[in-house]
């Protein structure tokens, strides 16, 4: 009944007080069996990178930035996407956050009058950051690219990104930032669902066990150092990316005329298990333990002026994970502490010899470092 007399001229409508364990339902937020999140009210968070990686591959995919007739430029899509995205959910509000590395592939050709190439061009555009906290910033990228052609001819095409193509790389990069804001793949509406916990615990198990392994890896790589001191020698690894073929590469590294080119010096290499080699006019000699095509070499290798019959083991991996973007990792063990003269910094030389007389170099004489 109708409760009167409550406040001057207020009345209250008739209602009882719910029993224990009762209430209305319309603020309780059930627990569905299927996981459905009811009106976003819990905490959910959706991992997006998968779908960040498809989203732009859709944005930037055959998107032209020049085509004046004899001369075109076009981003090809997506390369590579590496990084964390997510979006959080929580009573409707959207907190999307992401830190991304992006890679995209352009392309480019100019033709003469008569239908010649003048030039091509094949290479990335690279945005080193891409995150939530700079979603109100333009994007900053890099251009880079393995050019064919006179110097007037590149320069146009780089040009052509840098300049009339900055607005719509920009523009590509600005939607992906606001379909993130908006919820990334539940932009369009779509129920979200709580995070599975049977998958989070598996997640979680899987982290703990690469610490785990990397944890195993640094102790034995600490182990090895220490037997190293022991033994007089050291091991050094060199880890490099240049924008080329693992072809382009391992001939670079097993090609006697190539080596010649960017090293500036007489050189000889035998192919082949058992063939021998000779790098800057003998001043680095060894053999060939393994070779295996645009993948793997394997080396006995030793500078002249160490003492006979020291040899340390080179092993060189090659490795093109992304189409024109290819990695290289050495590692060298048995290297002396100091030559047959006594100089005590045999390490330091052989490390800054491969960084800056054959990695540079090659950069610098094939431009897979553009």
């Amino acid at each position: 009944t109708p409760d009167k007399g409550v406040g001057k001229g207020a009345s209250r409508v008739g209602t009882t007080m719910a029993k224990l364990g009762q209430g209305d339902e319309r603020w309780i937020v059930s627990e569905r069996s299927d996981g459905t999140n009811v009106h976003g009210w819990h905490w959910a968070e959706k991992d997006c990178l998968e779908w960040s990686r498809e989203r732009l591959d859709e944005i930037f995919s055959d998107m032209t930035l020049l085509d004046e007739g004899n001369q075109w430029v076009r981003v090809e899509g997506l390369d590579a996407c590496t990084g964390e995205a997510y979006v959080n959910m929580r009573k409707g509000k959207i907190i999307p956050g992401y830190e991304l590395e992006v890679k995209l592939k352009w392309v480019g050709e100019i033709k003469d009058g008569d239908g010649n190439k003048v030039a091509t061009v094949k290479g990335h555009i690279h945005v080193p950051y891409l995150a939530d906290e700079n979603a109100d910033e333009d994007v900053e990228y890099k251009v880079l690219a393995n050019f064919e052609g006179t110097a007037a001819a590149q320069e146009r095409l780089r040009a052509a990104v840098h300049d009339k193509g900055k607005a719509q790389i920009r523009a590509g990069f600005a939607q992906f930032v606001k379909d993130m804001a908006a919820g990334g793949p539940n932009r369009d509406g779509a129920s979200d669902k709580q995070a599975d916990p049977a998958k989070m615990a598996a997640k979680r198990a899987a982290e703990q066990q690469k610490r785990e392994a990397e944890d195993r890896k640094r102790k034995e790589e600490a182990a090895a150092r220490a037997a190293e001191d022991r033994s007089g020698t050291r091991s050094l690894t060199v880890t490099e990316t240049f924008y080329c073929s693992r072809r382009d590469m391992y001939e670079c590294l097993t090609d006697a005329n190539r080596i010649k080119a960017f090293t500036q010096a007489d050189a000889t290499f035998e192919k082949g298990p058992g063939g021998s080699f000779s790098l800057f006019g003998g001043s680095i000699t060894g053999t060939n333990v393994e070779l295996v095509p645009d993948e793997k070499i394997v080396q006995k290798w030793r500078f002249s002026n160490w003492t006979k019959g020291v040899f340390s083991d080179v092993t060189i991996t090659i490795d093109e994970r992304n189409a024109g973007s290819t990695t290289v990792k050495l590692r060298q063990t048995g290297v002396p502490e100091a030559d047959d003269f006594g100089n005590q910094n045999v390490y330091e030389v052989t490390e800054r010899g491969w960084r800056e007389n054959v990695f540079r170099r090659i950069r610098m004489v094939f431009g897979f470092g553009v």
